[in-house]
C-alpha cells in the first residue's frame, strides 16, 4: 500500500491532462490571432477594472505561492521552492504596480508618475521570466528547507522594494518611455519590449524541455503560453484600455489560474487516495487477515459500544463462544495450509448465520472464534449456534482424527443479559468461556447455555487471555 501511495504521489502526466493541455494551448494561440489585429482598437475605460484585476492577481498568486511553498517543504524539493518564488514575486510586485497606476486605487498614482506603472509592469513579467527560467534549469534532487523559503520571501520582497524605488524615485534615471501618454514605447525604447517577451520566451522554452513529464511543469508550460500573448498583446495593443490592453490582463490572470487549478486538482486527488488508504488501513486494523472476520481488537471496541447500548436500552445482550474440536489434531492430519482452509470454511458458515447489522463474528486467535449478538436473549443466541452447527454438519469437512463424527465439529458456549448495575462485559464473556468449557467436557460438537447463576464475577480465563 506505501507503494501505490508513492505511485500516486510521483504519477506523471496522463494522456487525458496532455490532451487538456494541447486544448487550451490551441485555444489561447487562437484567440492571440484573432485578438492581434485587434489590439490597437480603443475601448472605454472600465471604472475599477485595474484595481478588481490587481486584488485578483494579489489573491490567486499568494494562495499559489503558499501551497507551492508547502508543497516544497512537504517533499523537501527545493525546485517547487522556487517555483513558489516565481508566483510570491508576482504578489509582491503588484501592490506597488496598482499604486502607481493611475485609477488603480485612486485616480492619480499614489507613488510615483503614469510610466511608473509602466517600468513596474516591465519588472514584473521581466522578473517572473527570470524566475520560471531558474526554476526550469535547476535540480529537482536538491533538497527544500524551511531556511529556503524564509531566504525566497525576504529576497523577493526586498528585490521588489528596490525595483520600486528604481520605478518612482529613480524614474529621472530611467530611459523615458510612455513619451506622449498613450503607447508604452516608441523606436528609441522598443529594445525594453524586447527584452521582456525575450525573457518569457527563453522561460516557455526552458519548461519545455524540462525531463521530468509532471502536472505541475505541464501547466506552468501552459501558463508561460499566456504569459507571453499577454506580453505580445500589450505591446501590440500599445495603449492602456485598447482591446490588447484588456485582453491581455485576462491572460495574466490565465498564467497563474491554470497552475492554481492543477494544483488543487492535485491536493483533491491525494487527499482522494489518502482517504482510500485510510479505509484500507482501518479495514487492516479491525480484521482478522485469515479469515476476513473482525479481530479481537475490533471486537473489543464494539462490545464495549453494544454492552454500553444494551444497558442505556435495557436490552439483553448475547455471546458465542466457539471453539474448534480437536484442531491441532487437524492441523497435524492435513497440514497448516488445509487447517488455514478450514478456518476459513468456519468463518464463511459464521457469516451466513449473522445476518443483522450490528451481529458481530470475530477470530480470538488460533482456532477460536467469537459472535456477538446484540438485542438478544440466551434461547435466540442458541438457535444461531444450533443453526452454525447444522450448516457445517451438512458441509461436512472430513476430519479423521475427530471421533466419531468424522468431520469437523465445534464446541459453543452461550451466555446472555441484560446490563446492569454492577455488571460488565467481563461476567459476560466468563460466563459464556464457562459453558463452552461444558460442552468439550460433555463429549464437544455440541452447545451449552450458561446458567443465569453463573454470571459472577471471576478471574479471567486463560481464554480470555490469548
Amino acid at each position: 500500500m506505501q507503494d501505490e501511495l508513492y505511485l500516486i504521489k510521483e504519477a506523471e502526466v496522463g494522456s487525458r491532462q496532455i490532451g487538456l493541455a494541447k486544448v487550451v494551448v490551441t485555444l489561447l494561440l487562437l484567440s492571440a490571432a484573432i485578438a492581434t489585429p485587434l489590439a490597437m482598437v480603443p475601448l472605454l475605460p472600465v471604472p475599477g477594472y485595474m484595481s478588481a484585476f490587481g486584488i485578483a492577481m494579489i489573491i490567486i498568486n499568494i494562495i499559489l505561492g503558499a501551497l507551492l511553498f508547502a508543497k516544497g517543504l512537504i517533499e523537501s524539493n527545493e525546485r517547487t521552492i522556487r517555483l513558489g518564488t516565481a508566483y510570491f514575486f508576482v504578489t509582491v510586485i503588484f501592490i506597488p504596480l496598482i499604486a502607481a497606476f493611475p485609477g488603480g486605487l485612486m485616480t492619480a498614482p499614489i507613488i510615483g508618475e503614469t510610466s511608473s506603472a509602466v517600468w513596474l509592469w516591465c519588472y514584473w513579467h521581466t522578473g517572473f521570466g527570470l524566475l520560471i527560467i531558474r526554476y526550469a534549469l535547476s535540480s529537482d534532487d536538491v533538497a527544500g528547507t524551511a531556511t529556503s523559503v524564509r531566504t525566497s520571501i525576504i529576497a523577493t520582497i526586498a528585490v521588489v522594494a528596490l525595483l520600486t524605488l528604481s520605478a518612482t524615485i529613480g524614474l529621472p534615471y530611467m530611459p523615458a518611455v510612455f513619451r506622449n501618454g498613450k503607447n508604452f514605447f516608441d523606436d528609441s525604447t522598443l529594445v525594453i519590449p524586447a527584452l521582456v517577451f525575450g525573457i518569457n520566451l527563453i522561460a516557455l522554452l526552458c519548461v519545455m524541455r524540462m525531463r521530468d513529464s509532471k502536472p505541475e511543469q505541464l501547466w506552468v508550460m501552459v501558463g508561460m503560453f499566456a504569459a507571453c500573448i499577454d506580453i505580445w498583446l500589450t505591446l501590440y495593443g500599445g495603449s492602456r484600455f485598447s482591446l490588447g490592453w484588456y485582453f491581455a490582463k485576462m491572460t495574466s490572470l490565465f498564467t497563474s489560474l491554470v497552475v492554481l487549478i492543477s494544483q488543487l486538482y492535485g491536493i483533491t486527488r491525494l487527499y482522494n487516495s489518502i482517504a482510500g488508504a485510510n479505509k484500507i488501513l482501518m479495514t487492516q486494523a479491525n480484521q482478522d487477515g485469515l479469515t476476513a472476520l473482525s479481530n479481537r481488537r475490533c471486537f473489543d471496541q464494539v462490545l464495549e459500544i453494544e454492552w454500553n447500548r444494551a444497558r442505556r436500552d435495557k436490552r439483553s445482550l448475547a455471546l458465542l463462544m466457539i471453539d474448534v474440536d480437536f484442531f491441532k489434531k487437524y492441523n497435524d492430519c492435513y497440514g497448516h495450509l488445509a487447517g488455514d482452509d478450514c478456518l476459513r470454511k468456519i468463518a464463511s458458515h459464521m457469516l451466513a448465520v449473522i445476518n443483522r447489522p450490528g451481529d458481530v463474528a470475530a477470530r480470538y486467535g488460533g482456532e477460536e472464534f467469537v459472535v456477538m449478538l446484540p438485542n438478544t436473549d440466551a434461547s435466540g443466541a442458541r438457535l444461531v449456534g444450533e443453526r452454525l452447527l447444522y450448516n457445517l454438519s451438512q458441509a461436512a469437512i472430513p476430519h479423521a482424527e475427530n471421533v466419531p463424527s468424522g468431520h469437523v465439529t465445534l464446541s459453543i458456549g452461550v451466555s446472555a443479559m441484560v446490563p446492569g448495575a454492577g455488571s460488565n462485559t467481563t461476567m459476560l464473556a466468563l460466563a459464556a468461556d464457562k459453558a463452552l468449557y461444558e460442552a468439550k467436557e460433555h463429549g464437544r460438537n455440541q452447545i451449552r447455555t450458561a446458567a443465569q447463576e453463573s454470571i459472577v464475577p471471576m478471574a479471567t480465563p486463560a481464554f480470555l487471555m490469548s
